[in-house]
């Protein structure tokens, strides 16, 4: 799978883009991502995170979102490196509780 970063300055319009068709075979709801503000990572605005095989269904999707762009370099490697390291981080605390 392939990691994909897009930064976006209105979180409304791009919840309302998130949030619509959660059924539908290629929503972002069955996907799975995350939305961050993008302070934490040194990005302006809202920074969404997401993992596909089959990025041009969802690319599509963010092209209704003003002023939307995907993230890469440095940017993007920050944002990827802090989003996986949270996720590490609490597998490791839920299975210290729970193991």
């Amino acid at each position: 799978m392939q990691t994909f970063v897009f930064q976006a300055d209105d979180a409304k319009e791009l919840k309302k883009v998130l949030e619509a068709d959660t059924l539908g075979e290629h929503s972002f709801t069955r996907l799975g991502y995350v939305l961050r503000e993008g302070k934490a990572y040194g990005v302006p605005g809202y920074v969404l995170y997401f993992k596909t095989d089959s990025p041009d269904r969802y690319k599509t999707q963010l092209d209704a979102v003003p002023n939307c762009k995907e993230l890469g370099g440095d940017a993007k490697r920050k944002v990827v490196d802090g989003i996986e390291g949270e996720e590490d981080n609490a597998a490791a605390g839920f299975g210290t509780v729970f193991g």
